[in-house]
């Protein structure tokens, strides 16, 4: 089992990498990402931060004996740009985090203009915006093309099952994300599973 979407205190999370790690352990969590925010926001991971994390997260993979990656987790803005700090990730993940009109549009730039390993909590409740059945099928596209993962994330629980029933007959890449913040959601991704199981049996799970 992994969990591909966990922040830590070098972000917004309430944990550090070594109770994470231990966390994770105690679950039977074998792979992890800790997927930081970036630096678009005032406490989001910087090229200092990042550096220090890497080195907590290397010693915690040997103290507590699981694949710990180093991620990103980075804003989407209004023109499809995402802003990293200088430092090599293992995977990037690009969400979009403020109520957006051009929501599908920034993440179809998004994917077209930057690296991204996975695109996140697409149609999250959390945020305000319009859909769009023929961007949302153009999106499904460039996933595809791209070998792009869509994530399935568990916290907020999206995509919603009307958009994955759209992905049945498709190839696609997912990614399975608990999206924690606090210690105890660590490895908390049975609706991941579950709607993978349902809607895409036929997708490929990104292993890092």
């Amino acid at each position: 089992m992994l969990d591909f979407h966990i922040h830590s205190k070098y972000s917004d999370g309430n944990a550090s990498v070594f109770e994470i790690a231990e966390k994770a352990r105690e679950v039977g969590i074998k792979k992890i990402a800790i997927v930081d925010h970036s630096i678009e926001l005032n406490f989001g991971l910087n090229e200092k931060k990042a550096k220090l994390r890497q080195e907590e997260i290397e010693l915690a993979r040997e103290i507590y004996g699981i694949k710990i990656y180093s991620g990103i987790e980075c804003g989407i803005n209004g023109f499809g740009e995402i802003f990293l700090p200088e430092f090599d990730f293992d995977i990037i993940i690009a969400s979009v985090h403020e109520n957006a009109q051009n929501y599908f549009n920034r993440i179809i730039e998004c994917v077209e203009k930057n690296e991204v390993h996975v695109v996140g909590h697409l149609l999250s409740d959390m945020f305000d915006f319009s859909r769009d059945e023929k961007l949302e099928e153009i999106l499904l596209d460039k996933l595809e093309e791209l070998d792009i993962a869509l994530e399935l994330n568990s916290s907020h629980q999206c995509p919603p099952d009307d958009f994955l029933a759209k992905c049945m007959d498709r190839k696609l890449k997912i990614s399975i994300g608990s999206d924690a913040h606090r210690l105890e959601k660590v490895g908390k991704v049975r609706w991941s599973l579950e709607k993978a199981k349902k809607y895409l049996w036929r997708a490929r799970i990104l292993e890092l």
